[in-house]
């Protein structure tokens, strides 16, 4: 069977995730007009069983949903093995669009805020489908490194790390620690995160400052930044979304085997979050951070804590204030 000269098995087939019958309806009119075949399911739950038999070549996934959340759905379908042929992009109604890339930048082609324009949709849909590049913002060419890094580790050992200096580390750090750094502005925090990726080490950079600023201020060219920001409109990770940045963090860990992370900006994330919520995410790095051997450095200005708070994040953590003596490894 044909349909405008083609034969229907090689029309590229879209599934639609939505519980709304609405959202299912309009969006199935655009892809038909945009010349692909829409399927629909109402839930996660089906959606999973049609994308194991339908194959479809893209599947727009709405993220909250009643019977199971559209993240669960997504990492089902990765374990899975269905987003190796399949592509993903996420229905959101939240302000957080630019986290879903970020986090789950290795499963998910894009993002569709609600309400979407039809052009708009149909345009993206077109670009992903039809593999047409999309010229890519300033901030997104400068967060590749994190990209790279957790997609090409292996093959690349080098990629994503900053020139090797020629001195000796001012601080030795040892591995499968957590350091609390007592500070009012992360100046120290950025010292010893600076001398870590300097000599052969792979960091990550969690912060609240303007990436392009913290280059230029300490020197770095080539280490990951994740900017903690809530505009609208720019490449980030929203604040609000903590889950997805403690997932970001934890599988940069598990892609570089040895590695330092910094986190400036745990003040800024309470206040989006909740104490619990930012202590919870912390634990769960500091447990990887012991399991890989890696490193954690984060960066708090107790006058933000009370004594309780202070305490918890202590816990399972090496506590810095004042002047920092190089600490004697043992690798």
């Amino acid at each position: 069977m044909f349909i405008s000269g083609q034969r229907v098995d090689e029309i590229k087939k879209v599934l639609v995730v939505d519980d709304n019958p609405a959202i299912q309806e309009i969006v199935s009119e655009l892809i038909t007009g945009v010349g692909f075949i829409p399927l629909t399911a109402s839930g996660g739950k089906e959606a999973l069983i049609k994308a194991d038999s339908e194959g479809p070549d893209l599947i727009l996934l709405d993220i909250n949903m009643p019977d199971m959340d559209g993240w669960t759905v997504l990492r089902k379908l990765k374990d899975e093995g269905i987003t190796d042929s399949s592509k993903v992009m996420m229905l959101t109604a939240t302000t957080d669009v630019g986290t879903d890339i970020f986090g789950l930048q290795d499963v998910v082609s894009g993002y569709i805020r609600k309400p979407f324009n039809n052009k708009d949709l149909s345009d993206r849909l077109r670009e992903v489908l039809e593999e047409k590049p999309s010229e890519q913002p300033d901030e997104v060419k400068d967060l590749g490194g994190l990209f790279s890094f957790l997609s090409k580790r292996k093959s690349a050992p080098s990629e994503g790390m900053e020139k090797t200096r020629r001195s000796a580390k001012k601080y030795e750090l040892r591995r499968g620690l957590s350091y609390l750094v007592k500070e009012q502005k992360p100046e120290r925090s950025f010292d010893i995160f600076v001398d870590q990726v300097t000599h052969n080490i792979p960091g990550l950079c969690i912060t609240r400052q303007y990436p392009a600023t913290v280059r230029q201020e300490w020197g770095l060219e080539k280490t990951p930044i994740i900017w903690l920001s809530n505009q609208l409109g720019k490449v980030y990770v929203n604040p609000s979304n903590i889950g997805i940045l403690g997932d970001t963090v934890i599988r940069f860990i598990e892609k570089a085997d040895d590695s330092v992370i910094m986190i400036d900006g745990i003040e800024f994330l309470i206040v989006n979050n909740g104490f619990d919520k930012v202590l919870k995410m912390i634990h769960r790095i500091t447990e990887v951070v012991m399991e890989y051997r890696s490193r954690l450095i984060i960066s708090v200005d107790p006058r933000a804590l009370d004594i309780r708070e202070l305490a918890l994040l202590e816990r399972n953590m090496e506590s810095i204030e004042g002047e920092l003596p190089p600490v004697r490894a043992t690798r």
